[in-house]
């Protein structure tokens, strides 16, 4: 347990869905083929249902860059921010490969409230022409 929610280890049955795990990488294999990407497809993922400090979730997939976290303001004065959370690969197939094994996911299968992954590809991947702080996992 890490701070109250169960963490999942790379072994993980519903991660190795996706392909095969070495010791550092998860990735298709197995004679599988590169699955059919959406028309929408990037190399940049859309996360919500990340709780904090579980960032590494996207370390072992091949291809994974960084997690950027992405403040914008709130839309009512005197609001919280809201955090945007982004996680890059070097191309849209080893994203749709993360995408594919971690949807869903579940933080702790025994806690029916517990957050589960929900991700889609961004619709406007990479660094914004307006520039502005980010942060960076």
């Amino acid at each position: 347990m890490n701070g109250g929610i169960a963490a999942h280890h790379v072994d993980d049955p519903r991660m190795m869905s996706a392909g095969h795990v070495d010791s550092h990488n998860i990735a298709y294999g197995g004679g599988r083929t590169e699955m059919p990407l959406p028309p929408d497809a990037s190399n940049t993922l859309f996360v919500e249902g990340l709780p904090h400090g579980f960032a590494d979730i996207f370390r072992p997939f091949v291809g994974f860059r960084e997690v950027r976290l992405v403040s914008k303001e709130s839309r009512h004065p005197g609001g919280e921010p809201h955090v945007l959370c982004f996680a890059d690969f070097s191309t849209p197939n080893q994203a749709a490969i993360a995408l594919e094994a971690l949807q869903g996911y579940k933080f702790d299968e025994h806690d029916r409230d517990s957050s589960s992954l929900r991700l889609q590809f961004a619709r406007f991947p990479g660094p914004r022409s307006s520039g502005g702080p980010r942060g960076r996992h």
